[in-house]
């Protein structure tokens, strides 16, 4: 590495630490329990569009190497953010900048972290950078991760609208709120016109019952059931008017 880049990567590890504000950012978790690994080109896009818009993100991924399909990595990974959010690294070990106000964190496993601990969203605040938003790319299996992202959570589930989807979508969300305070959520759904009524509906009735949603659920968008099992390189590209509307859902809460 050349002396240039070098001080390039410890002027980027010296900002986490030294431009944070002293609001807390809001973390959204997105999710897909049936494809996991269909959020991680939708957040690795989602990030770079609201980087090129002025926000700072972090993207925070939970998804498993056997869950990814042959997904890459975005980068090298030093630590897994849990050392950091146990404390036995410092936070700019467990997190990488893709970009100047992009940083990456791969999250497997803090969901084992049993003790209580600072949220994410509270070293963050403290260490004096300011970020516009916390993203997780969410794992159907790892609920318990929620509580040491931040206090309230924002989940968005992508979700086919055949009652087994629906299903396992509702259980996912039902463990979400037993780990977390959920500020809203919200769903995309996978389906014909004929059954998107249907799958709303069912997500309406169980949010109600299951959930003790007193929020209604909102709806960001509907996706063919084709589109996902398309290849996960080209699957979001198809899709950008749902792309804008997820965007604009992240940067308003």
């Amino acid at each position: 590495m050349q002396a240039g880049q070098m001080n390039d990567v410890i002027d980027q590890a010296t900002g986490l630490r030294n431009l944070f504000g002293q609001h807390a950012a809001p973390v959204h978790v997105l999710c897909c329990p049936e494809r996991p690994a269909l959020t991680l080109p939708l957040i690795s896009d989602l990030s770079k569009a609201m980087v090129a818009r002025g926000n700072t993100v972090m993207w925070v991924d939970e998804i498993d190497f056997a869950e990814r399909e042959l997904w890459p990595l975005p980068c090298k990974v030093k630590f897994d953010l849990s050392k950091s959010l146990q404390g036995l690294e410092t936070l700019d070990k467990g997190v990488t900048p893709l970009q100047p106000t992009l940083w990456y964190g791969l999250s497997l496993h803090t969901s084992r972290i049993g003790s209580p601990s600072r949220t994410l969203s509270e070293r963050l605040m403290k260490s004096g950078f300011r970020f516009d938003s916390v993203i997780v790319s969410g794992a159907t299996n790892k609920p318990e991760s929620f509580s040491h992202y931040g206090s309230r959570i924002h989940c968005t589930a992508i979700t086919g609208c055949d009652n087994s989807e629906l299903q396992q979508t509702l259980t996912w969300l039902k463990q979400a709120k037993a780990h977390s305070s959920v500020a809203s959520v919200s769903l995309v759904l996978a389906g014909k016109s004929e059954t998107l009524a249907h799958g709303m509906q069912w997500m309406e009735d169980a949010g109600r019952e299951k959930l003790g949603q007193a929020q209604p659920l909102k709806l960001l968008g509907s996706i063919e059931t084709q589109i996902t099992a398309a290849p996960l390189s080209s699957l979001w590209s198809r899709q950008p008017e749902l792309t804008d509307a997820l965007m604009n859902h992240l940067l308003i809460h």
